[in-house]
């Protein structure tokens, strides 16, 4: 997201994060109708004014600091990947080059 954007929509798995509990948890509430969620394709999308709500609901404070412009989720770490060189890529080994054992 870029600078001055807010989020306004949560996924499950983002949701739970939030709240720090399982995403079934939030399922369930979605099923009792203890939190409004809209379902696109098999994924739930939850509202950001449904989710304080929810949390309030169940006794919860403030979900969001007034006037916060930034998400609260954790940053999703960069996995970077190691290319093998091409050294490293000859010396692998595919079956029909292990030798037959006795």
């Amino acid at each position: 997201m870029s600078d001055g954007q807010v989020k306004t929509t949560y996924t499950l798995a983002e949701a739970a994060l939030l709240l720090s509990c399982h995403p079934e948890t939030l399922r369930r509430a979605i099923r009792s109708g203890t939190l409004r969620a809209a379902k696109l394709g098999r994924e739930f999308r939850i509202s950001r004014s449904d989710l304080e709500a929810f949390w309030a609901q169940c006794g919860g404070g403030f979900l969001f600091e007034p006037g916060d412009e930034a998400s609260l989720l954790p940053p999703v770490p960069k996995v970077e990947k190691k290319k093998a060189s091409s050294k490293e890529r000859g010396r692998q080994l595919s079956l029909l080059d292990q030798p037959e054992s006795d």
